[in-house]
C-alpha cells in the first residue's frame, strides 16, 4: 500500500517497494516460487499476490530480459574464441575432428546466410505493405 503525505511516498511504502524488489530478484535466482518467497523473506501468498499484479509483472519481465541480456553478453565475448578454436580444429591431424569442425563452421555460415536473407525479404514485404497502404487499398501493386 502506498501512502502519500506531502506529495512523497512513506517509508512503508518504499520497504514494500524494497520488499517486491527483493522478491524479484529471488525469483530469478530460486528455481520454485517456494524457494523464492523463502529468500525474500515474504510469504508464499504474498508472492503470488504480487505475481498477479501488473507492475509486478512488469518488473520482473523487465529483470529477466537484463538477466537474459546479461547472459547474450557474456556468450559474445566468448564468440570469438570458439572461433577462432575451430579454426585451429580445421588442421587437427585427426580426420574425424577437422571434418566436425568444418560442418560446424558451414552449418553456421549457412544460419548467417538464411537469417540474412529472412530478414532482407522480410523487410522487402514490409516496404510492399507500407507502399501498398500509401496508394490505397483498390490500386493495383505494379
Amino acid at each position: 500500500m502506498i501512502e502519500m503525505k506531502s506529495g512523497k511516498c512513506s517509508i512503508s511504502s518504499r520497504a514494500s517497494a524494497a520488499r517486491r524488489t527483493s522478491a524479484v530478484l529471488a525469483l530469478l535466482s530460486s528455481g520454485s516460487v517456494d524457494g523464492a518467497a523463502e529468500l525474500a523473506r515474504v510469504s508464499r501468498t504474498t508472492l503470488f499476490v504480487w505475481m498477479k499484479d501488473p507492475e509486478f509483472i512488469d518488473e520482473l519481465t523487465r529483470a529477466r530480459g537484463a538477466a537474459f541480456d546479461g547472459g547474450l553478453n557474456t556468450i559474445k565475448g566468448g564468440c570469438e574464441e570458439a572461433a577462432r578454436v575451430l579454426l585451429a580444429l580445421l588442421k587437427s591431424r585427426n580426420e574425424t575432428t577437422r571434418r566436425r569442425a568444418a560442418e560446424t563452421i558451414l552449418d553456421f555460415a549457412l544460419k548467417v546466410h538464411e537469417g540474412r536473407d529472412l530478414e532482407a525479404r522480410l523487410k522487402a514485404l514490409e516496404a510492399a505493405i507500407a507502399g501498398e497502404r500509401g496508394r490505397g487499398a483498390g490500386e493495383p501493386l505494379g
